[in-house]
């Protein structure tokens, strides 16, 4: 019996996308690291549409005050941003991690993600729930 060598480096298709964990940490996956690479970020700016609950990410290549460092780890394509502030301006609350789809805005320069709504703002208890 011949043996064949399983070559785990296949190409991923798939589409940028971010995972929002409970530590307060954005991850990217690989496909959005890519985006980010490609604009030269190594900051990133938040902005947010509450209207729209809706994130986007604008890549920096300075810091400023308002930008957040994009952390790539080594050898791989994906990374994280420390997003606890930004999180915590939206009321962001979830038991677990949420992956949200993302895409690149060419015109605007921009990564953007439509958040889940039943995620973010004041959470309410049932009893808030019942009396609506």
């Amino acid at each position: 019996m011949a043996y064949e060598l399983f070559d785990n480096k296949a190409a991923h298709i798939g589409s940028p996308c971010f995972t929002i964990l409970r530590s307060g940490k954005i991850a990217f996956n690989a496909d959005a690291g890519d985006v980010l690479s490609r604009a030269g970020a190594k900051f990133a700016h938040f902005l947010w549409d509450s209207q729209a609950c809706r994130l986007a990410v604008r890549p920096a290549e300075k810091r400023d005050d308002r930008a957040f460092k994009v952390s790539l780890v080594k050898g791989k394509r994906g990374g994280t941003f420390s997003g606890r502030s930004f999180l915590k301006y939206i009321q962001w609350h979830a038991d677990g991690p949420i992956v949200v789809p993302a895409s690149w805005n060419d015109r605007e320069h921009l990564l953007e993600a439509n958040l889940p709504t039943e995620h973010v703002g004041k959470l309410r208890t049932r009893t808030q729930e019942h009396s609506r």
